[in-house]
């Protein structure tokens, strides 16, 4: 039950407190780069998981979070939920 929790609060978080990054793919991929194999190395180091081969771990973790997480802010951005004139209300307001 904890993983699929994690996982829900991580989705939360593409609409919350990564809405910054809706519209800069580079960033979304950069951070994907460096912070996807940073969360499995703490993931590591309390004990949750145990890289066997950790070069190449971090390695597809890294190239696998950097192309998936401007993927994730794009689909974040498409299914907000917010109905599109309120949308692009509030858009309008933040620029």
């Amino acid at each position: 039950y904890w993983i699929i929790t994690m996982w829900m609060l991580f989705a939360t978080t593409l609409n919350v407190s990564m809405r910054w990054l809706r519209g800069k793919p580079k960033l979304a991929a950069l951070l994907g780069l460096y912070g996807g194999p940073t969360s499995y190395l703490a993931g590591q180091a309390l004990g949750g998981i145990v890289l066997v081969n950790q070069f190449a771990a971090l390695t597809a973790l890294a190239i696998g979070w950097a192309i998936i997480m401007p993927l994730l802010m794009r689909l974040s951005e498409n299914l907000d939920g917010m109905p599109g004139p309120r949308r692009q209300w509030i858009a309008e307001r933040i620029k």
